[in-house]
């Protein structure tokens, strides 16, 4: 499989809003940031609750009690019908074109058929259609999904062995069942792909912090130097946003994987991306991190066995998913101050783990720590 990395084309979907000419917004040179800028500004979904139940009745013959679950940037609605069945009424941003959510609806039917079991279902509409089309007032169009609201919790990460086995195999069943999924909307050039970090310089010069500034460049420099190599890696569709934000685990068992959602996110990279991301937030920061990455690359393992050069290339894999955990919501909260605190919510912890795999200052681009398979023989038996 093909994967897009910087050296890539970008191929713009759409003309975006002149999002960067705004007070405050730099002009970005690399289209891959002046096409986020634009996504940024998208704006959410806004439906009353009259008129997401006739979306409800008329889409796909239900009726039900509704109850708004949030959304950064789409419109989710709770449905609990009489039935006692929990669907979602989802109705995407108007910044996600056709052809991307056509691809996350062939994803979750091509789950279902496999029986992962792990993955909610999509319901047809009355037409035998994946989506419909939603109207606002003002005549804009939107499109609607009916899913299952998956039953569970999220996993609270919490450094144990046995947590952190359960995020391997569960990432490695998921591995399993996308392996033969042939999508073209796959080869894609995202904003969150590892392999595009280091196309975020100019994103990180508004880092204000000079030192860590001054690190996350020399990050940069280290993974742009490792690109060949990871990209040389097997690769395959992968989740790529694998947190306990996109996971569930059961309401009885929290060793019990229940739920894997979200596939807004999902590109053709190398697997190993999906390993680093989980780490980046199921290990904690104040504890050794190759045990614990040992930890969740043996559950893997229970279920998909990895060559020795994907092992080597995790540290550089998790340091370019902390450096987009670092650059990204900084910059968002630069563009939009008001909105600073949720943005950076996350940030103190993942600054914090980032210190594992961010070079020292005014030391050499390099990730910080080695990884191999004699860390599995002697720190996996727990």
């Amino acid at each position: 499989m093909k994967i897009m990395t910087s050296s890539a084309p970008i191929a713009l979907t759409k003309a975006t809003p002149d999002a960067d000419s705004r007070p405050g917004w730099p002009a970005f040179k690399d289209p891959l940031l002046s096409e986020a800028a634009g996504g940024f500004l998208a704006p959410r979904p806004d439906f009353g609750v009259e008129r997401l139940a006739e979306v409800l009745r008329e889409g796909w013959g239900l009726s039900g009690r509704l109850t708004d679950l949030g959304g950064e940037r789409d419109c989710n609605t709770g449905v609990a019908l009489e039935d006692g069945r929990r669907l979602v009424l989802k109705i995407f941003s108007p910044d996600d074109s056709d052809r991307v959510r056509q691809f996350q609806h062939q994803v979750m039917v091509h789950l279902e058929g496999r029986g992962l079991g792990l993955t909610p279902k999509i319901y047809r509409t009355r037409d035998g259609a994946l989506e419909t089309v939603v109207t606002d007032g003002e005549g804009a169009r939107f499109h609607a999904v009916l899913i299952d609201l998956m039953p569970g919790q999220p996993p609270q990460p919490d450094g144990s062995a046995a947590q952190q086995r359960m995020i391997g195999r569960g990432i490695a069943e998921l591995h399993g069942a996308l392996r033969d999924l042939d999508c073209p909307a796959a080869n894609r050039v995202l904003l969150w792909d590892q392999m595009n970090a280091p196309r975020l310089r100019e994103a990180a010069e508004m880092v204000e912090d000079r030192a860590l500034r001054r690190r996350i460049l020399g990050g940069m420099d280290h993974v742009e130097q490792r690109l060949p190599a990871l990209a040389a890696l097997p690769a395959q569709l992968i989740h790529n946003d694998l947190s306990q934000s996109n996971m569930l685990v059961r309401d009885d068992d929290p060793l019990a994987l229940s739920g894997i959602f979200d596939f807004g996110d999902m590109v053709i990279a190398p697997r190993i991306n999906d390993i680093a991301i989980a780490a980046t937030y199921f290990t904690l920061p104040d504890r050794p991190l190759a045990p614990q990455l040992a930890r969740i690359v043996a559950g893997y393992e229970e279920v998909i066995a990895l060559g020795d050069d994907e092992l080597a290339a995790l540290p550089d894999a998790m340091l370019a998913r902390m450096l987009l955990r670092m650059v990204i919501p900084l910059w968002r909260s630069a563009l939009f101050p008001a909105n600073r605190a949720y943005l950076l919510r996350h940030f103190d912890t993942g600054r914090a783990l980032a210190e594992h795999v961010l070079p020292p200052e005014g030391g050499p681009g390099r990730a910080p720590f080695a990884f191999n398979r004699s860390h599995l023989d002697t720190l996996c038996h727990d």
